[in-house]
């Protein structure tokens, strides 16, 4: 797919993916979700990438859905259109929060809205420390419709996420990282550098076990505990079966580093 919306760069095992319309704050649209289901069915399927990480062009990560674009395309007032574009949304929110890969998003200027959104289904968030983000829909008299509601609380705590999801309140990274929306805020010109940093931790994990623990800590949320533990076990026999497993096992023995292959 050719991509007008967004930039995708693929260096060693990482993936960046740039939402790339800054005249909109790198607002979201139609074609700006299926450039991202596009560029996510690409990065699965390439096993040299083991993390994608989502950032937004000339300083900002993104002001939720391009309301403008939007409205152009149901102004007809045909319902179907805004089922389609819900249908749209939901596809990209939950395979980004699904995909079995590790997500990062790197966070600058402003993140609300869809933009938080999509933060919120990554993995990790590392952020500016001086950014603006947070739910931001009461600013416009609306409400979420891409789960803010629903993963925020789980995130932070229901007090602290109503506070922020009734005013429509952006905070700082700072302020963010302390109130657990985000994992780490750091000055902009180092908040490259520290996803890096980040990243290096993963590389020499086996891949196959980053994404056994991304399911489980997903599925687990809505599981009972005697169901997550009959999960764990599974996915533990499973995992026992497969090379990587069996080359941990050797390397351990042998003193020396892994070489894991994803198999």
């Amino acid at each position: 797919m050719r991509y007008q919306d967004i930039i995708v760069e693929k260096k060693g095992a990482v993936a960046w993916l740039t939402l790339n319309k800054p005249r909109v704050l790198n607002a979201i649209g139609w074609q700006t979700f299926e450039e991202i289901l596009a560029a996510l069915d690409d990065f699965e399927k390439d096993p040299a990438i083991m993390v994608v990480v989502i950032k937004g062009a000339e300083g900002n990560f993104c002001a939720g859905v391009d309301l403008k674009e939007h409205a152009k395309r149901v102004a007809t007032g045909d319902l179907s259109l805004k089922a389609t574009f819900s249908n749209l949304a939901d596809r990209t929110y939950n395979g980004l929060e699904n995909f079995p890969k590790v997500t990062i998003a790197m966070v600058q200027g402003v993140c609300m809205a869809g933009g938080i959104e999509i933060a919120e289904v990554c993995d990790f968030i590392f952020a500016d420390e001086k950014c603006r983000i947070g739910d931001g829909h009461m600013r416009s008299g609306i409400i979420p419709n891409a789960g803010a509601s629903i993963r925020m609380p789980r995130n932070i705590g229901m007090r602290k996420a109503k506070e922020l999801l009734y005013t429509g309140d952006l905070i700082s990274g700072q302020e963010a990282e302390r109130i657990g929306l985000i994992n780490k805020a750091v000055p902009a010109d180092k908040l490259e550098q520290v996803v890096e940093e980040f990243i290096a931790k993963l590389a020499d994990k086996p891949p196959l076990a980053l994404q056994a623990m991304k399911m489980l800590v997903n599925r687990g949320l809505g599981c009972t505990i005697e169901a997550g533990l009959m999960l764990e076990r599974n996915t533990v026999n499973y995992l026992q079966s497969t090379e990587d497993f069996k080359e941990s096992m050797a390397a351990f023995t042998e003193k020396r580093k892994p070489n894991y292959t994803g198999r």
